[in-house]
């Protein structure tokens, strides 16, 4: 359960004393702010619950004052009131905080459009156009008035909110959710599918058919699963609309979800170049060649990907454990054409410590000694310890490994550890053979 801060630690009450205020009634004939940059003043207001027009009450005053706080708009709050005969002017002083804010996600509200739904929420938070702040008490507002939108349309559902982040530095959102109501995903549509069949597209989202609909759910799938379809057909800039779900009551899909995923699937490119800069421990050429795309064919963007991680593995054999690299396709729109300009950052080079041998016999143990090459201060290959078992261990436990195959048992389990110190620049490794 929320806490509700204590306002007057926070608000700052500058209130002059009406003469008589005890005996006489006040109508609210003006609401002013002073401080505001960000915000609107009817924004502000609309915050307040406060209107020209009502009768004057110190309570409700008060109750504007927590409500500014609450809402995490501002850092103070204060007020000041000015009187002339029966009509009152409220002036709010205050400081606007340094807010946060993120995308606010309908999603499964599959009966309603998001427009709809904003103006839901609007009753109970006026300024609300999407985005809501990270902190203050607007999020439970929100959840709120959702909850009353479905009560008012008879659903008995239950509103459940979450901060969601896709992935490390992805911006954040704010995702509302029904609980309480099966929501079985039953009929699929791909409106724009031409050079991938629709055809291949809903075989190839046969996992989403029958599960519980979630926008964020679908929009990841897609983004997953089916974007790679058009990378690897050279169609890298095909997009996925935000999924558009309605509630179907037909026999065919009685009580479930019609979704459709437009896709606007983009130009099918060929392969230009790729430009390398940055790079020393591996030439363009060598790159290029790891890279293994050719001029004309298509840019298949399945295999780039691939050729990334095998070209981080290649500069890891040098020695180079941690490279960066940034990549920036340059589209030739005109001649459908791409070239790929990679940024490399090689990071420091490591070099070898010790070898640690565990778990082998003593004989076992000094011919992997004498058999290992990569010697304490020489350029560090991670490759090498996988060779070194396919070629040289494997020989070493050649007689182990049949004798367990004649009895039936498995391999045992062979495991490799790096231990990487970053200061020193160098990598221990660790082989332990575990029966």
């Amino acid at each position: 359960m929320r806490t509700r801060p204590l306002w007057l630690s926070l608000v700052l009450v500058l209130q002059f004393i009406i003469p008589g205020a005890a005996q006489q009634t006040f109508k609210i004939a003006k609401i002013e702010f002073e401080g505001l940059n960000r915000l609107s003043t009817d924004e502000a207001i609309a915050t307040t619950n406060l209107k020209t027009g009502d009768t004057f009450d110190l309570s409700a005053l008060d109750a504007a004052a927590q409500k500014l706080v609450d809402s995490g708009q501002f850092k103070n709050v204060a007020y000041r009131t000015r009187s002339t005969k029966d009509q009152i002017t409220i002036t709010f002083v205050v400081e606007e905080a340094k807010v946060a804010t993120s995308r606010v996600v309908f999603d499964n509200f599959v009966w309603f459009t998001d427009p709809e739904l904003i103006a839901a929420v609007q009753r109970e938070v006026p300024s609300f156009t999407g985005l809501a702040p990270d902190n203050g008490d607007v999020v439970e507002r929100i959840s709120k008035a959702l909850q009353r939108f479905l009560h008012e349309h008879q659903i008995e559902a239950t509103v459940t909110y979450m901060m969601s982040q896709d992935a490390p530095g992805s911006p954040s959102e704010h995702v509302f959710s029904v609980n309480g109501v099966p929501l079985p995903i039953c009929t699929l549509h791909f409106p724009g599918a031409t050079n991938i069949s629709e055809t291949k597209l809903i075989q190839s989202s046969k996992e989403l058919r029958g599960n519980e609909y979630s926008n964020k759910f679908v929009s990841m799938f897609a983004l997953k699963n089916l974007i790679p379809l058009y990378r690897e057909a050279g169609q890298l800039k095909a997009v996925f609309a935000p999924p558009q779900a309605t509630w179907e009551s037909s026999a065919n899909c009685k009580g479930g979800v019609d979704l459709t995923l437009p896709i606007d699937e983009g130009h099918v490119y060929k392969w230009e170049r790729a430009e390398w800069t940055g790079n020393k421990a591996l030439t363009s050429p060598e790159l290029d060649s790891l890279l293994g795309m050719q001029a004309g064919n298509v840019a298949d963007g399945v295999k780039i990907d691939k050729s990334i991680f095998e070209i981080q593995k290649a500069f890891g054999r040098k020695g180079f454990l941690f490279p960066r690299m940034k990549t920036v396709p340059e589209f030739n729109d005109d001649a459908q054409k791409v070239t790929y300009k990679f940024s490399v950052n090689e990071g420091p080079q490591f070099r070898m410590g010790k070898l640690t041998v565990k778990g082998f016999s003593d004989s076992e143990t000094r011919q992997i000694n004498e058999k290992w090459l990569l010697k304490p201060g020489a350029i560090y290959d991670r490759g090498y310890s996988g060779e070194f078992t396919q070629k040289q261990i494997s020989e070493i436990l050649r007689e182990m490994f049949l004798n367990r195959r004649t009895q039936g048992k498995p391999a045992p389990d062979l495991k490799w550890e790096e231990s990487i110190n970053r200061e020193a620049l160098t990598v221990d490794l660790t082989v332990e053979l575990k029966n």
